[in-house]
């Protein structure tokens, strides 16, 4: 029996991957799993209680009245339970589905065992690598160590406490962690000191792999604070053993092959790194997609043929996407990719374009793209999989040679937009090429009614699934204070509209000039524009973009039309009034006079009156805000994840 110890002090959107992932484990042994609710926000604490509610014979809540830090936190939770083994779990990792099986096993083994610690892209002694390989998820990555480890279990002398495994009964001889060290850093190692006196060994499981993202609570000045002051304290009791630990640690580190393979040599790990010996592309391939735009009449979809034999692994789903950058469309992807790994199903991201490092620090990502250099070279090297997923029109083409070529493949086509409506009538060649791909793969996926009706007379069928939300960033944090407009900023977008947003909020600044006008995006030089600006610049992390919504006191989105209108809805779950364009796909949840006010993005007096109108009276819409909330609450990403990830099983499913 284990009792796992998971404290949680917010960021909410940490913890709620980590407990879904233990709580989806494949535990052949009992487990009791203790949420330790550390004084966080009020709706941080409901959203815990949700889940508790969801297992209540697994998960159990222990509340502090105040932030306690993460070391009492852990010491109170222990106390309460009564199994065999304590498991200490960072609230910002994720678990692999046999850590239980795997821990059991390292227990069993050696009685002498005092500590296990696991591999990780975040610790001290027993990182293996700074990030997951490109074309890799938490999940392959640790099958894939598993299968090339030489000796799982080897001493180490010291270990992080992000996954942290021990006897209880070495728990409760040692007195567990030392309050000394307060909030806590350092703990771990001073517990490891004493069960090296006693006789026991503190070792890692080199085939077990621990995602850890690394300061989901502590941010860095705070980390660094409570490092310096307890590194002191535990040299001070510690620095000969500690000194000649590290220095074996240095001279014989048990995992460095492990490193050394991922990092460097890769040829024990031609997987790892997923394409080692690139093919050539294909040199018929352009002509290839150039015929197939030039048909006189549109493609059906490839004939799809049955596999020989029913993987009995996860489904293999990979997302071709043309780049990694900070757009809605890709934000999208990102985020149902992350929840589909955490539904079970081996999500991936190969792109042909450029990756900004920028778009994958939004927010904790599971997995890591796969780049190629074209097109080209993504179909003659893309992964095995199951089924592929196109995310734009020109994804559709070489998706559909794939097909050609392996005729056991699925597809699916995740429609965010209508995009021959991108192009004007000087363009009538790439809204044809645009329009033909609706021909090209049967099935569909749409977030909205509105692009559902307008994909309904083409072959195929259209599912739609509404987007999802990431509650856990967005919600109403009661913070702001002043008066204050907030609107993207991006010039090089025509229908974002900027040059509207600027005469609005000229004019604003006039009529009002105590409110704050804020810009975010990119493209712009907010010193030279004709009124004074807050500027936000561009938003690169979840928690960045909520904290400006919640600094607001108005949204503002004059977009000549949106497929969907992310903003809205993220401004809708902070309690920040939108006052949004009426043109699009927005109208799906974006109701005028219910839960938000819609304007025609060409009147410029229109909606400047709107603005006004809510900045006088806004107790008058205090209705809207509260059905924006519910609103907003219909649209849960974890929603989206469970009903994509049905989805993908059920065209699996349905075989030729």
């Amino acid at each position: 029996m284990f009792d796992l110890i998971v404290p949680v002090f917010n960021s909410l959107h940490h913890a709620r991957s980590c407990i879904k992932s233990i709580l989806n484990a494949e535990a052949t042994s009992g487990y009791r799993l203790h949420i330790v609710d550390d004084g966080s926000e009020s709706f941080v604490s409901h959203a815990l209680d949700d889940l508790r509610q969801a297992a209540p014979e697994k998960v159990s809540i222990i509340t502090n009245p105040k932030n306690l830090g993460y070391l009492a936190s852990a010491n109170r939770a222990a106390g309460s339970g009564t199994g065999r083994y304590l498991v200490f779990v960072n609230s910002d990792t994720v678990v692999p589905p046999d850590f239980i099986t795997r821990l059991t096993a390292t227990f069993e083994h050696d009685d002498r065992v005092g500590v296990v610690n696991a591999v990780s892209n975040w610790a001290n002694w027993t990182r293996i690598c700074w990030a997951i390989p490109p074309g890799h998820n938490v999940y392959t990555l640790n099958e894939r160590l598993k299968e090339r480890c030489t000796d799982p279990i080897r001493d180490i002398y010291n270990a992080s406490g992000f996954f942290f495994a021990t006897p209880r009964k070495v728990f409760e001889l040692l007195g567990g962690f030392d309050p000394i060290y307060g909030a806590g850093y350092w703990e771990e190692s001073d517990y490891c000191m004493k069960a090296l006196r006693k006789g026991y060994r503190v070792v890692v499981d080199e085939s077990l792999f621990v995602y850890h993202h690394g300061w989901g609570s502590f941010q860095e000045a705070g980390r660094n604070a409570n490092m310096s002051k307890n590194k002191e304290t535990f040299m001070a009791r510690w620095a000969p053993d500690y000194t000649t630990y590290e220095r074996i640690w240095r001279s014989k580190n048990p995992i460095s092959y492990m490193e050394e393979d991922v990092l460097r040599d890769r040829k024990k790990f031609p997987d790892i790194f997923a394409i080692e010996n690139k093919q050539a592309p294909s040199a018929d391939f352009e002509k290839r997609v150039l015929a197939l735009k030039g048909q006189s009449t549109p493609p059906t979809p490839p004939k799809i043929v049955a596999r020989q034999s029913k993987d009995t692994g996860r489904p293999r789903v990979v997302y071709a996407l043309p780049a990694v950058r900070i757009y809605g469309g890709i934000i999208s992807v990102l985020q149902v990719v992350n929840q589909l790994i955490l539904n079970g199903i081996d999500a991936r991201i190969c792109t042909w374009g450029k990756i900004e490092e920028d778009a994958l620090k939004l927010f904790p990502m599971y997995f890591s793209p796969l780049q190629f250099s074209s097109q080209a070279e993504m179909v003659s090297n893309f992964p095995d999989c199951d089924l592929v997923v196109a995310t734009s029109w020109d994804s559709v083409y070489p998706i559909y040679i794939l097909q050609q070529e392996r005729p056991h493949l699925r597809s699916c086509y995740f429609v965010q937009d209508y995009e021959p409506d991108f192009y004007s009538t000087s363009h009538v060649d790439l809204q044809k090429a645009a329009e033909r791909t609706y021909h090209m793969i049967a099935d569909k996926i749409v977030k909205t009614r509105w692009l559902q009706g307008k994909l309904r007379h083409f072959p195929g069928r259209v599912h739609r699934i509404p987007l999802g939300l990431n509650l856990d960033y967005f919600y109403n944090r009661n913070v702001r204070k002043n008066h204050q407009i907030l609107a993207l900023g991006r010039p090089d977008s025509k229908h974002r509209n900027f040059a509207m947003v600027q005469k609005v909020y000229e004019k604003i600044s006039k009529l009002r000039p105590n409110t704050i006008l804020a810009l975010y995006g990119f493209g712009y030089d907010a010193k030279s524009l004709p009124f004074p600006c807050r500027d936000y610049g561009l938003l690169t992390s979840m928690e960045r973009v909520a904290g400006a919504m919640n600094e607001s006191t108005i949204l503002l989105d004059c977009s000549t039309f949106q497929g969907f209108g992310r903003p809205g809805l993220e401004a809708m779950a902070c309690g920040t009034f939108p006052i949004l364009t009426r043109n699009g796909g927005i109208t799906q949840y974006a109701k005028h006079d219910y839960n938000c006010l819609l304007i025609d993005p060409n009147d410029e007096n229109s909606i400047i009156a709107t603005i006004l109108r809510y900045l006088d009276n806004p107790s008058d819409y205090a209705d809207h805000l509260r059905n924006g909330r519910q609103t907003a609450d219909d649209y849960s990403l974890e929603i989206e994840g469970r009903r994509t990830a049905q989805l993908f099983l059920d065209l699996l499913d349905q075989g030729a």
